[in-house]
């Protein structure tokens, strides 16, 4: 279960720097992020 919130906390940290650092991350993060949400509210 350690292992499992450890690739979740580095999964968040790189998903942050990739937003601060990379031009247009942020878009793609937001489109998969709704994608997900659009998804479990359809269920």
């Amino acid at each position: 279960m350690k292992y499992f919130y450890k690739c979740i906390a580095v999964a968040l940290i790189a998903t942050v720097l990739a937003v601060l650092f990379v031009p247009g991350a942020d878009d793609l993060v937001e489109q998969v992020f709704q994608g997900y949400v659009g998804r479990a509210a359809r269920r």
